[in-house]
């Protein structure tokens, strides 16, 4: 009887179909699981529809646009595929993060792996976002409709920008409220968000030093040099209504000039490791808070 390894390397090698040996763009029917999620929707922003996602039920949570398709297998946790179901499959190629890079050679024996990369080199994450979904246009021949999104992206950004320049903004603080009422994560530079704020010609209100990924957790305490500042922190849900309760509980937490002259709002939450459909959704998040905020109509 054929091992399971066995059977993974015969597979891995049917599975590299001969246009993909050749060099040629893939067909964009072509079988391709996508276990993470910035390659997921600009997969999908193009075009190509993944048979197969990384827990697909959490990402029609977090990425509304564009719709994943309900046919689309859930491979699981993104750090832990399921590599049954996906040997099943029998994809033509697989999309990684750069932070699972750890699970190439296992799923090298099913099929061709390849980087989607976001928050890599000394590019912003929204750079390589659009740069990475480019690279996928040549992958699959869809270089056309790669270069829409980006178009349709800019003018998204212009949109916004032009709405924002007809109100008053303050610097914006980027956040997850925390469960414990103590602490918050905040966005700054090298996130994904940050760049959006970029874009959109608001300051960020966080100037710490951040780690990879462009955020960090901090304690309440540490808001108390803001004052100038909108708070807007990602509502999700139940979690976040008791954050909010023990945060209200707190005398230090209503005193935080912010908190105090009403600047802190939900906005709808977003993926923020997420790539360029992401960023183009949270233009308008943002802008339409920030419009709303002012008191203005946009």
């Amino acid at each position: 009887m054929a091992t399971r390894r066995a059977v993974l390397g015969a597979l891995g090698g049917f599975c590299f179909t001969a246009r993909a040996a050749a060099g040629r763009p893939l067909d964009r029917r072509a079988r391709v699981a996508a276990i993470d999620w910035a390659a997921v929707e600009s997969l999908l922003a193009i075009g190509v529809d993944p048979v197969a996602v990384a827990n697909t039920g959490l990402y029609r949570q977090w990425a509304i646009e564009p719709v994943l398709p309900e046919i689309a297998v859930d491979l699981g946790l993104p750090e832990e595929p399921n590599l049954e179901r996906l040997l099943g499959l029998r994809p033509d190629l697989i999309l990684i993060s750069s932070w699972q890079e750890l699970l190439r050679p296992r799923l090298e024996t099913i099929a061709p792996v390849r980087a989607f990369s976001v928050f890599d080199n000394n590019r912003t994450p929204l750079v390589n976002a659009v740069a990475s979904m480019q690279s996928l246009g040549r992958v699959f021949g869809l270089e056309d409709a790669a270069a829409a999104f980006e178009k349709t992206l800019e003018a998204t950004f212009a949109h916004n920008l032009g709405r924002l320049k007809s109100v008053e903004t303050r610097p914006v603080l980027l956040a997850v409220l925390l469960g414990d009422g103590l602490r918050i994560t905040v966005y700054g530079k090298g996130s994904l968000l940050g760049d959006v704020l970029d874009r959109l010609g608001v300051e960020n209100a966080w100037k710490g030093v951040m780690p990879v990924f462009g955020r960090a957790t901090i304690g309440i305490e540490q808001l108390l040099g803001l004052s100038n500042c909108t708070l807007l922190y990602m509502d999700q849900g139940n979690r976040t209504r008791a954050a909010l309760q023990r945060l209200r509980s707190r005398s230090f937490w209503r005193a935080l000039p912010f908190v105090a002259a009403g600047y802190a709002r939900p906005i709808e939450a977003v993926w923020p490791f997420a790539g360029a459909p992401t960023a183009m959704r949270f233009s308008g998040i943002v802008t339409d808070a920030l419009v709303q905020s002012s008191g203005h109509a946009g």
